[in-house]
Protein backbone atom coordinates (compact mmCIF):
# COMPACT_ATOMS: atom_id res chain seq x y z
CA UNK A 1 0.00 0.00 0.00
CA UNK A 2 1.34 3.47 -0.78
CA UNK A 3 1.57 6.14 1.93
CA UNK A 4 0.35 9.66 1.20
CA UNK A 5 1.51 12.59 3.31
CA UNK A 6 -0.71 15.48 4.22
CA UNK A 7 0.27 18.79 5.87
CA UNK A 8 -1.82 19.67 8.94
CA UNK A 9 -1.21 22.94 10.90
CA UNK A 10 2.13 23.33 9.31
CA UNK A 11 3.28 20.05 10.76
CA UNK A 12 4.28 17.29 8.57
CA UNK A 13 3.00 13.97 9.74
CA UNK A 14 1.97 11.03 7.93
CA UNK A 15 -1.78 10.34 7.53
CA UNK A 16 -2.99 7.10 6.16
CA UNK A 17 -5.91 7.19 3.62
CA UNK A 18 -7.47 4.40 1.73
CA UNK A 19 -6.56 4.59 -1.85
CA UNK A 20 -9.32 4.70 -4.46
CA UNK A 21 -8.92 1.03 -5.20
CA UNK A 22 -10.22 0.14 -1.74
CA UNK A 23 -12.81 2.93 -1.80
CA UNK A 24 -14.11 1.57 -5.05
CA UNK A 25 -14.87 -1.78 -3.46
CA UNK A 26 -16.66 -0.11 -0.55
CA UNK A 27 -18.64 2.09 -2.86
CA UNK A 28 -19.56 -0.92 -4.92
CA UNK A 29 -20.95 -2.69 -1.85
CA UNK A 30 -22.92 0.38 -0.77
CA UNK A 31 -24.19 0.94 -4.31
CA UNK A 32 -25.44 -2.67 -4.59
CA UNK A 33 -27.33 -2.41 -1.31
CA UNK A 34 -28.89 0.90 -2.35
CA UNK A 35 -30.00 -0.53 -5.66
CA UNK A 36 -31.66 -3.50 -3.98
CA UNK A 37 -33.45 -1.21 -1.53
CA UNK A 38 -34.47 1.08 -4.34
CA UNK A 39 -35.83 -1.82 -6.36
CA UNK A 40 -37.75 -3.13 -3.35
CA UNK A 41 -39.15 0.35 -2.71
CA UNK A 42 -40.15 0.72 -6.33
CA UNK A 43 -41.85 -2.66 -6.31
CA UNK A 44 -43.74 -1.80 -3.13
CA UNK A 45 -44.71 1.56 -4.56
CA UNK A 46 -45.96 -0.15 -7.71
CA UNK A 47 -47.93 -2.65 -5.65
CA UNK A 48 -49.39 0.16 -3.52
CA UNK A 49 -50.33 2.10 -6.62
CA UNK A 50 -51.85 -0.98 -8.18
CA UNK A 51 -53.80 -1.82 -4.99
CA UNK A 52 -54.92 1.76 -4.66
CA UNK A 53 -56.00 1.74 -8.28
CA UNK A 54 -58.01 -1.42 -7.64
CA UNK A 55 -59.67 0.19 -4.64
CA UNK A 56 -60.36 3.35 -6.58
CA UNK A 57 -61.74 1.28 -9.46
CA UNK A 58 -64.00 -0.71 -7.09
CA UNK A 59 -65.18 2.50 -5.46
CA UNK A 60 -65.86 3.97 -8.89
CA UNK A 61 -67.79 0.88 -9.95
CA UNK A 62 -69.82 0.86 -6.73
CA UNK A 63 -70.53 4.55 -7.09
CA UNK A 64 -71.48 4.01 -10.74
CA UNK A 65 -74.18 1.46 -9.79
CA UNK A 66 -75.29 2.75 -6.37
CA UNK A 67 -75.82 6.36 -7.34
CA UNK A 68 -78.58 5.63 -9.91
CA UNK A 69 -80.27 3.31 -7.40
CA UNK A 70 -80.25 6.03 -4.73
CA UNK A 71 -81.57 8.53 -7.25
CA UNK A 72 -84.30 6.07 -8.31
CA UNK A 73 -85.35 5.48 -4.70
CA UNK A 74 -85.47 9.20 -3.95
CA UNK A 75 -87.46 9.88 -7.12
CA UNK A 76 -89.78 6.95 -6.41
CA UNK A 77 -90.54 8.17 -2.89
CA UNK A 78 -90.92 11.78 -4.01
CA UNK A 79 -93.33 10.81 -6.79
CA UNK A 80 -95.30 8.56 -4.43
CA UNK A 81 -95.70 11.40 -1.92
CA UNK A 82 -96.80 13.77 -4.67
CA UNK A 83 -99.26 11.19 -6.01
CA UNK A 84 -100.72 10.62 -2.55
CA UNK A 85 -101.30 14.35 -2.14
CA UNK A 86 -103.15 14.37 -5.48
CA UNK A 87 -105.08 11.34 -4.29
CA UNK A 88 -106.29 13.19 -1.21
CA UNK A 89 -107.70 16.00 -3.34
CA UNK A 90 -109.51 13.45 -5.55
CA UNK A 91 -110.89 11.73 -2.46
CA UNK A 92 -112.35 14.90 -1.06
CA UNK A 93 -113.86 15.81 -4.42
CA UNK A 94 -115.56 12.40 -4.48
CA UNK A 95 -116.95 12.97 -0.98
CA UNK A 96 -118.26 16.41 -1.90
CA UNK A 97 -120.00 15.24 -5.09
CA UNK A 98 -120.90 11.66 -4.17
CA UNK A 99 -120.71 8.49 -6.22
CA UNK A 100 -123.36 6.11 -7.49
CA UNK A 101 -122.70 3.09 -9.74
CA UNK A 102 -124.41 2.93 -13.10
CA UNK A 103 -127.90 1.46 -12.94
CA UNK A 104 -128.56 -1.71 -14.91
CA UNK A 105 -132.20 -0.64 -15.30
CA UNK A 106 -133.47 2.05 -17.63
CA UNK A 107 -134.81 5.09 -15.80
CA UNK A 108 -138.24 4.74 -17.40
CA UNK A 109 -138.48 1.24 -15.92
CA UNK A 110 -138.03 2.43 -12.34
CA UNK A 111 -141.00 2.34 -9.99
CA UNK A 112 -141.73 5.17 -7.59
CA UNK A 113 -142.09 3.63 -4.12
CA UNK A 114 -142.72 6.60 -1.86
CA UNK A 115 -142.75 4.68 1.42
CA UNK A 116 -139.36 3.13 0.66
CA UNK A 117 -137.90 6.44 -0.52
CA UNK A 118 -138.99 8.11 2.72
CA UNK A 119 -137.19 5.49 4.81
CA UNK A 120 -134.04 5.68 2.69
CA UNK A 121 -133.93 9.48 2.83
CA UNK A 122 -134.02 9.27 6.62
CA UNK A 123 -130.65 7.52 6.72
CA UNK A 124 -129.10 9.37 3.77
CA UNK A 125 -129.52 12.75 5.48
CA UNK A 126 -128.09 12.17 8.96
CA UNK A 127 -127.70 14.91 11.60
CA UNK A 128 -124.25 15.97 12.79
CA UNK A 129 -124.26 13.74 15.89
CA UNK A 130 -125.73 10.68 14.21
CA UNK A 131 -124.61 7.72 16.32
CA UNK A 132 -125.69 4.51 14.60
CA UNK A 133 -125.23 2.50 11.45
CA UNK A 134 -128.05 0.93 9.44
CA UNK A 135 -129.05 -2.34 7.83
CA UNK A 136 -131.31 -2.44 4.77
CA UNK A 137 -132.79 -5.84 3.98
CA UNK A 138 -134.54 -7.02 0.85
CA UNK A 139 -135.49 -10.38 -0.55
CA UNK A 140 -132.95 -12.12 -2.73
CA UNK A 141 -133.40 -10.62 -6.17
CA UNK A 142 -134.57 -7.11 -5.25
CA UNK A 143 -131.92 -5.54 -7.44
CA UNK A 144 -128.65 -5.36 -5.46
CA UNK A 145 -125.29 -5.77 -7.20
CA UNK A 146 -121.59 -5.56 -6.34
CA UNK A 147 -118.25 -7.35 -6.62
CA UNK A 148 -115.08 -7.09 -4.58
CA UNK A 149 -115.72 -4.71 -1.70
CA UNK A 150 -112.33 -3.03 -1.45
CA UNK A 151 -112.07 -2.43 -5.20
CA UNK A 152 -115.61 -1.05 -5.27
CA UNK A 153 -114.92 1.21 -2.28
CA UNK A 154 -111.69 2.49 -3.83
CA UNK A 155 -113.55 3.28 -7.05
CA UNK A 156 -116.39 4.98 -5.19
CA UNK A 157 -114.07 7.38 -3.36
CA UNK A 158 -111.74 7.87 -6.37
CA UNK A 159 -108.85 6.24 -4.55
CA UNK A 160 -106.07 5.07 -6.81
CA UNK A 161 -103.68 2.74 -5.07
CA UNK A 162 -100.24 3.98 -6.14
CA UNK A 163 -97.76 1.34 -5.13
CA UNK A 164 -94.16 2.56 -5.23
CA UNK A 165 -91.84 1.08 -7.85
CA UNK A 166 -89.63 -0.49 -5.19
CA UNK A 167 -92.60 -2.12 -3.42
CA UNK A 168 -94.02 -3.29 -6.75
CA UNK A 169 -90.68 -4.79 -7.78
CA UNK A 170 -90.37 -6.57 -4.44
CA UNK A 171 -93.92 -7.93 -4.67
CA UNK A 172 -93.38 -9.16 -8.24
CA UNK A 173 -90.26 -11.00 -7.14
CA UNK A 174 -91.71 -12.47 -3.95
CA UNK A 175 -95.29 -12.83 -5.20
CA UNK A 176 -98.55 -11.29 -3.91
CA UNK A 177 -98.96 -12.20 -0.26
CA UNK A 178 -101.78 -12.10 2.23
CA UNK A 179 -100.00 -9.26 4.04
CA UNK A 180 -100.09 -7.22 0.81
CA UNK A 181 -103.86 -7.69 0.57
CA UNK A 182 -104.26 -6.63 4.20
CA UNK A 183 -102.04 -3.63 3.51
CA UNK A 184 -104.21 -2.66 0.54
CA UNK A 185 -107.35 -2.86 2.68
CA UNK A 186 -105.70 -0.67 5.32
CA UNK A 187 -104.62 1.93 2.75
CA UNK A 188 -108.12 2.23 1.30
CA UNK A 189 -109.84 2.37 4.70
CA UNK A 190 -107.31 4.90 6.06
CA UNK A 191 -107.85 7.10 3.01
CA UNK A 192 -111.61 6.84 3.46
CA UNK A 193 -111.39 7.70 7.17
CA UNK A 194 -109.23 10.76 6.51
CA UNK A 195 -111.54 12.07 3.78
CA UNK A 196 -114.65 11.38 5.89
CA UNK A 197 -113.34 13.46 8.79
CA UNK A 198 -112.40 16.30 6.48
CA UNK A 199 -115.86 16.18 4.86
CA UNK A 200 -117.62 16.41 8.22
CA UNK A 201 -115.35 19.24 9.39
CA UNK A 202 -116.23 21.26 6.27
CA UNK A 203 -119.94 20.38 6.03
CA UNK A 204 -121.04 19.85 9.63
CA UNK A 205 -122.53 16.39 8.92
CA UNK A 206 -121.11 12.92 8.39
CA UNK A 207 -120.89 11.29 4.96
CA UNK A 208 -122.88 8.12 4.21
CA UNK A 209 -121.30 4.95 2.83
CA UNK A 210 -123.63 2.28 1.41
CA UNK A 211 -122.22 -1.25 1.28
CA UNK A 212 -124.31 -3.17 -1.22
CA UNK A 213 -124.81 -6.92 -1.51
CA UNK A 214 -122.98 -7.88 1.69
CA UNK A 215 -124.68 -11.30 1.59
CA UNK A 216 -121.93 -12.46 -0.77
CA UNK A 217 -119.32 -11.21 1.67
CA UNK A 218 -121.07 -13.16 4.43
CA UNK A 219 -120.62 -16.31 2.38
CA UNK A 220 -117.05 -15.79 1.16
CA UNK A 221 -115.32 -13.49 3.64
CA UNK A 222 -116.93 -13.48 7.07
CA UNK A 223 -113.85 -11.91 8.69
CA UNK A 224 -114.08 -8.91 6.37
CA UNK A 225 -117.78 -8.49 7.16
CA UNK A 226 -117.09 -8.58 10.89
CA UNK A 227 -114.27 -6.03 10.51
CA UNK A 228 -116.59 -3.72 8.59
CA UNK A 229 -119.28 -4.04 11.25
CA UNK A 230 -116.70 -3.12 13.91
CA UNK A 231 -115.61 -0.13 11.82
CA UNK A 232 -119.25 0.93 11.42
CA UNK A 233 -119.65 0.85 15.20
CA UNK A 234 -116.45 2.89 15.65
CA UNK A 235 -117.64 5.52 13.16
CA UNK A 236 -121.00 5.66 14.92
CA UNK A 237 -119.27 6.23 18.27
CA UNK A 238 -117.16 9.01 16.75
CA UNK A 239 -120.04 10.50 14.69
CA UNK A 240 -117.62 10.60 11.74
CA UNK A 241 -119.47 8.50 9.14
CA UNK A 242 -122.73 6.58 8.67
CA UNK A 243 -122.44 3.12 7.14
CA UNK A 244 -125.43 1.36 5.59
CA UNK A 245 -125.29 -2.41 5.04
CA UNK A 246 -127.58 -3.75 2.29
CA UNK A 247 -128.31 -7.47 2.52
CA UNK A 248 -130.74 -10.14 1.46
CA UNK A 249 -132.93 -11.96 3.95
CA UNK A 250 -130.50 -14.77 4.53
CA UNK A 251 -128.13 -15.48 7.40
CA UNK A 252 -126.10 -12.24 7.27
CA UNK A 253 -128.57 -10.02 9.21
CA UNK A 254 -128.81 -12.68 11.93
CA UNK A 255 -125.00 -13.03 12.05
CA UNK A 256 -124.68 -9.27 12.54
CA UNK A 257 -127.32 -9.20 15.26
CA UNK A 258 -125.42 -11.79 17.29
CA UNK A 259 -122.26 -9.67 17.56
CA UNK A 260 -121.51 -7.02 20.17
CA UNK A 261 -121.09 -4.39 17.42
CA UNK A 262 -124.85 -4.62 16.89
CA UNK A 263 -125.17 -2.27 19.89
CA UNK A 264 -124.66 0.72 17.56
CA UNK A 265 -126.97 -0.50 14.80
CA UNK A 266 -130.38 1.05 14.24
CA UNK A 267 -132.60 -1.50 15.95
CA UNK A 268 -135.23 -1.26 13.21
CA UNK A 269 -133.69 -2.51 9.96
CA UNK A 270 -135.29 -1.14 6.82
CA UNK A 271 -136.96 -4.02 5.01
CA UNK A 272 -137.68 -3.52 1.32
CA UNK A 273 -140.44 -5.94 0.47
CA UNK A 274 -141.81 -7.11 -2.85
CA UNK A 275 -144.00 -4.95 -5.05
CA UNK A 276 -147.72 -5.09 -4.47
CA UNK A 277 -149.75 -6.81 -7.20
CA UNK A 278 -150.85 -3.39 -8.42
CA UNK A 279 -147.25 -2.12 -8.62
CA UNK A 280 -146.19 -5.36 -10.32
CA UNK A 281 -148.91 -5.02 -12.95
CA UNK A 282 -147.96 -1.38 -13.56
CA UNK A 283 -144.37 -2.45 -14.09
CA UNK A 284 -145.10 -5.39 -16.39
CA UNK A 285 -147.87 -3.86 -18.45
CA UNK A 286 -147.11 -0.15 -18.19
CA UNK A 287 -143.28 -0.22 -18.20
CA UNK A 288 -142.42 -3.37 -20.15
CA UNK A 289 -145.47 -3.40 -22.42
CA UNK A 290 -146.50 -7.00 -21.69
CA UNK A 291 -150.13 -7.81 -22.47
CA UNK A 292 -152.52 -7.93 -19.52
CA UNK A 293 -153.20 -11.68 -19.52
CA UNK A 294 -149.52 -12.64 -19.50
CA UNK A 295 -148.72 -9.92 -16.96
CA UNK A 296 -151.30 -11.38 -14.56
CA UNK A 297 -149.96 -14.91 -15.14
CA UNK A 298 -146.44 -13.76 -14.26
CA UNK A 299 -147.73 -12.09 -11.09
CA UNK A 300 -149.51 -15.31 -10.03
CA UNK A 301 -146.24 -17.19 -10.49
CA UNK A 302 -143.70 -14.63 -9.24
CA UNK A 303 -145.79 -12.28 -7.08
CA UNK A 304 -143.99 -8.93 -6.70
CA UNK A 305 -140.31 -9.96 -6.83
CA UNK A 306 -138.98 -7.11 -8.94
CA UNK A 307 -135.83 -8.88 -10.13
CA UNK A 308 -137.79 -11.91 -11.35
CA UNK A 309 -140.47 -9.72 -12.94
CA UNK A 310 -137.81 -7.82 -14.86
CA UNK A 311 -135.85 -10.94 -15.86
CA UNK A 312 -138.80 -13.00 -17.09
CA UNK A 313 -140.68 -9.99 -18.45
CA UNK A 314 -137.73 -9.33 -20.77
CA UNK A 315 -137.76 -12.98 -21.84
CA UNK A 316 -141.47 -12.72 -22.67
CA UNK A 317 -140.66 -9.71 -24.83
CA UNK A 318 -137.96 -11.76 -26.57
CA UNK A 319 -140.55 -14.33 -27.63
CA UNK A 320 -140.72 -16.96 -24.88
CA UNK A 321 -144.15 -18.22 -23.84
CA UNK A 322 -145.51 -18.15 -20.30
CA UNK A 323 -145.45 -21.97 -20.15
CA UNK A 324 -141.74 -21.94 -20.97
CA UNK A 325 -141.16 -19.31 -18.26
CA UNK A 326 -143.12 -21.33 -15.70
CA UNK A 327 -141.06 -24.46 -16.40
CA UNK A 328 -137.80 -22.50 -16.01
CA UNK A 329 -138.94 -20.93 -12.71
CA UNK A 330 -140.03 -24.25 -11.19
CA UNK A 331 -136.81 -25.94 -12.35
CA UNK A 332 -134.84 -23.22 -10.51
CA UNK A 333 -136.91 -23.84 -7.38
CA UNK A 334 -136.24 -27.56 -7.69
CA UNK A 335 -132.49 -26.89 -7.78
CA UNK A 336 -132.77 -24.74 -4.65
CA UNK A 337 -134.54 -27.55 -2.78
CA UNK A 338 -131.81 -29.95 -3.88
CA UNK A 339 -129.17 -27.47 -2.72
CA UNK A 340 -130.86 -27.46 0.67
CA UNK A 341 -130.83 -31.31 0.62
CA UNK A 342 -134.61 -31.31 1.15
CA UNK A 343 -135.87 -33.49 -1.67
CA UNK A 344 -137.04 -37.03 -0.96
CA UNK A 345 -134.17 -39.29 0.10
CA UNK A 346 -131.86 -36.39 0.98
CA UNK A 347 -130.55 -35.76 4.50
CA UNK A 348 -132.67 -32.66 5.28
CA UNK A 349 -135.90 -33.99 3.78
CA UNK A 350 -137.60 -34.88 7.09
CA UNK A 351 -136.73 -31.57 8.76
CA UNK A 352 -137.53 -29.56 5.64
CA UNK A 353 -140.84 -31.30 5.15
CA UNK A 354 -142.05 -30.23 8.61
CA UNK A 355 -141.14 -26.57 7.93
CA UNK A 356 -142.73 -26.63 4.47
CA UNK A 357 -145.95 -28.02 5.91
CA UNK A 358 -146.07 -25.24 8.52
CA UNK A 359 -145.49 -22.56 5.91
CA UNK A 360 -148.04 -23.99 3.47
CA UNK A 361 -150.56 -23.97 6.29
CA UNK A 362 -149.74 -20.57 7.88
CA UNK A 363 -147.67 -18.75 5.19
CA UNK A 364 -145.18 -17.67 7.88
CA UNK A 365 -143.77 -18.77 11.22
CA UNK A 366 -141.74 -16.99 13.89
CA UNK A 367 -138.03 -17.55 13.56
CA UNK A 368 -137.87 -19.03 17.07
CA UNK A 369 -140.33 -21.69 15.94
CA UNK A 370 -138.22 -22.20 12.80
CA UNK A 371 -135.11 -22.86 14.91
CA UNK A 372 -137.08 -25.13 17.23
CA UNK A 373 -138.40 -27.21 14.34
CA UNK A 374 -134.95 -27.59 12.82
CA UNK A 375 -133.28 -28.13 16.21
CA UNK A 376 -129.86 -27.55 14.69
CA UNK A 377 -128.43 -24.09 14.14
CA UNK A 378 -125.97 -25.20 11.45
CA UNK A 379 -128.72 -26.85 9.42
CA UNK A 380 -130.93 -23.78 9.92
CA UNK A 381 -128.21 -21.59 8.37
CA UNK A 382 -127.78 -24.11 5.55
CA UNK A 383 -131.48 -23.97 4.75
CA UNK A 384 -131.48 -20.17 4.73
CA UNK A 385 -128.45 -20.05 2.43
CA UNK A 386 -130.12 -22.34 -0.13
CA UNK A 387 -132.78 -19.84 -1.32
CA UNK A 388 -135.67 -21.89 0.03
CA UNK A 389 -136.56 -19.98 3.20
CA UNK A 390 -136.17 -16.34 4.14
CA UNK A 391 -135.68 -14.48 7.43
CA UNK A 392 -137.00 -10.97 8.10
CA UNK A 393 -134.88 -9.36 10.88
CA UNK A 394 -137.41 -6.58 11.46
CA UNK A 395 -140.36 -8.87 12.25
CA UNK A 396 -138.44 -12.00 13.22
CA UNK A 397 -140.55 -13.99 10.75
CA UNK A 398 -139.50 -16.88 8.48
CA UNK A 399 -141.27 -17.41 5.13
CA UNK A 400 -140.66 -19.06 1.81
CA UNK A 401 -137.86 -17.33 -0.01
CA UNK A 402 -140.17 -16.44 -2.90
CA UNK A 403 -143.69 -16.98 -4.14
CA UNK A 404 -142.32 -19.28 -6.84
CA UNK A 405 -140.79 -21.44 -4.08
CA UNK A 406 -144.21 -21.74 -2.46
CA UNK A 407 -145.78 -22.64 -5.80
CA UNK A 408 -143.22 -25.41 -6.21
CA UNK A 409 -143.77 -26.72 -2.65
CA UNK A 410 -147.55 -26.82 -3.14
CA UNK A 411 -147.25 -28.53 -6.52
CA UNK A 412 -145.07 -31.46 -5.41
CA UNK A 413 -146.86 -33.95 -3.15
CA UNK A 414 -143.66 -35.08 -1.39
CA UNK A 415 -144.14 -32.29 1.16
CA UNK A 416 -147.77 -33.11 1.98
CA UNK A 417 -148.73 -34.57 5.35
CA UNK A 418 -148.97 -38.34 5.44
Amino acid sequence: MLVRYTTVLGLHRPSLHTWPSQSRNTHTHISSYAKDSLKAGVRKLQEDIKEGAKKDLSTWKITKWVSPVIILILFDRTYTNWYNNQNERNLFYAFEHGFCPNLDVEEEELIDRKDVIKEIERILKPPSKHSSYHVVVGNHGTGRSGNDFIDDLAKAISFRDNESFIDSLTRNILGKSESYERSKVSRVLNAFDKAARKYKANNGKPPVLILDNISKMGQKNVNMLEDLQDIAKLYADQHSCVIVFVSSERTVPRMMMQRSSWSRADKNPIVIGDLTNKEAFTFLHGKLGIEKKVANQLIQLLSGRIYDLKTYGDRINRGETFDEIRKTVLDDANRNFHQARMMEGERNHVIGKVIVQELVKNEKIHFDAFIKLVNNEQIADELLQANVFSYNPESGIATFQSHATEVFARKYKIFERN
